[in-house]
Parts: structure tokens; sequence; C-alpha cells
């Protein structure tokens, strides 16, 4: 993944990328209680909704997030790739962006003080922006669907927020392992090389 570790944006604090904050979502059992805004920018793929609420579900509530107010963008490459030139100043397309507007919790924004659960007990607000047309490109190389792909970003992000990263090869073989374990409570195969 191309994603780097989750960015406060600056004035941005309570304020969204999503044009149109739509498709909310409260559900009322389990570890949380989570807000889940969806907003589809682009026509490239067909999008799962309820399979994208699944997943941010089945990732927070196995990270053991208290509460979270979750925003989805999908969106093509021109934009992941606006984004990410102005937000974290690279001028290329990738497949994922977090962005954690809020944190509240045991650790506050910087992480888990528990590292085998980094999320425990947080209350979260953050952003995930993925683009479908990346998951539409990459997705062969790993033998299976863009739409497994694009879940795969989102879990990836989510990740991201909850205070995970990726820099190095043990943090990177510890997030495999919690994108693994989500898609196993998703039912989904990672693909081959994942």
């Amino acid at each position: 993944m191309n994603n780097e570790a989750p960015q406060k944006r600056p004035g941005t604090r309570g304020r969204s990328l999503l044009p149109n904050r739509a498709h909310r979502e409260r559900p009322c059992t389990g570890q949380g209680m989570y807000l889940i805004e969806i907003s589809n920018q682009q026509s490239d793929l067909q999008i799962d909704e309820q399979l994208l609420r699944e997943a941010v579900q089945a990732t927070l509530k196995a990270e053991e997030v208290a509460a979270a107010r979750i925003s989805i963008a999908i969106v093509d490459n021109q934009t992941i790739r606006q984004l990410n030139k102005r937000y974290l100043g690279h001028d290329w397309e990738t497949d994922v962006l977090s962005f954690l507007l809020e944190c509240e919790g045991p650790s506050g924004a910087g992480g888990g003080s528990d590292s085998s659960c980094p999320g425990r007990g947080k209350r979260l607000e953050g952003e995930v922006v993925i683009s479908a047309e990346k998951a539409l490109q990459r997705a062969p190389e790993f033998h299976w669907t863009a739409r497994e792909e694009l879940v795969l970003y989102l879990v990836h992000g989510l990740l991201h927020l909850v205070g995970y990263d990726d820099l190095t090869e043990k943090q990177r073989r510890a997030m495999r392992a919690r994108e693994r374990a989500v898609f196993e409570r998703l039912s989904l195969t990672p693909g081959a090389d994942r």
C-alpha cells in the first residue's frame, strides 16, 4: 500500500473532504457506536456500500474502538492524486489516504499504549479516501476482484486511523496480520501475495 500514516489536515477540524455527507448508519449493537458516511464520487466501479459498512464495523470492533465517525470517499485516480499532492506533498496516484480528524481516548492521537490493540477505547473521527480506479488496475495482479481490493484499501486506511503504521517490515507484518483478521471476519480471502 502507498498509504502514509494518518495525517491531520491543517484547518480541517470538523470539516470533511466529502461534498455531501450521505448514507449515515448507526448500528445499535457491538463494541461501539459507529457513524459511517459514504460518498461515491466515481463511476469506474460499482460500489457495494453494505460491504463497506460491514468492513468498517468489523475493523473497528476488532480494534476495540469505542466510537467513531468515519467518512469514506471513493474517487478516481486523478482526484486521489490531487489530494495526495495537496495534503502530503506527493505528486502521484495512490490507493488510499487516511486523515485523522479527531482522536480521544487512552492515548490520544499518538496511538494506543497497548501495541497489540492501539485502537482500544478510542473515539475517532476520520476520513478514508480510496481510489476505485486503482483497485480496478491492481486487483488482477493479486488474483481477486476489484471489490475485494477496494475493501483492502478501506481496512488498511482504517488501521492507520486507529494507530497502526507500516514504515518498517515489522510494522507491515503486524498490519497485514490485522488486515487478514478483518478479511476472515468478512469471509473474504486475501489475494495472492497479500
